[in-house]
């Protein structure tokens, strides 16, 4: 008896330290910003998201320096818990081109509610190819 209420007492502490579960009920809708350098090009993408139960729909911008090119699509993805997936499809750019560009965000971490942190995928349609990590912030 006494084991079973020290047991029951230790997975209610971990339960509440443990940053998933304490982030459980977050609502990320609203706007993010997260920059990328990339030599000497640098990426700073904005993200409107809205979040409706477990699924995250939105839109994105980027804007690219020094170039000051632009472009931006859709956000879809889940959350669950603390932990995010995000998927961002290009449509068109600011010279009204159409370049297949995806970016996936995997393994997402609410560490805050103003703050994610994970690792994010990118393709284009000249089949340039980019990873690592990232931060993204509430604004």
């Amino acid at each position: 008896m006494k084991f079973a209420r020290w047991s029951t007492i230790i997975i209610v502490v971990a339960t509440l330290f443990h940053p998933c579960a304490a982030l459980s009920n977050v609502d990320v809708s609203g706007t993010w910003e997260s920059r990328y350098e990339f030599g000497p090009v640098e990426e700073l993408m904005t993200a409107s998201i809205q979040q409706i139960g477990s699924n995250i729909i939105g839109s994105y911008s980027v804007e690219v320096s020094p170039s000051g090119g632009e472009y931006g699509g859709i956000i879809f993805g889940t959350i669950d818990g603390g932990r995010i997936k995000a998927f961002y499809l290009a449509i068109k750019d600011a010279e009204g081109n159409d370049p297949l560009t995806t970016i996936s965000f995997t393994d997402g971490r609410v560490i805050n509610e103003d703050r994610i942190q994970g690792e994010f995928h990118y393709r284009d349609s000249d089949m340039l190819e980019l990873s690592g990590p990232y931060e993204a912030n509430r604004v």
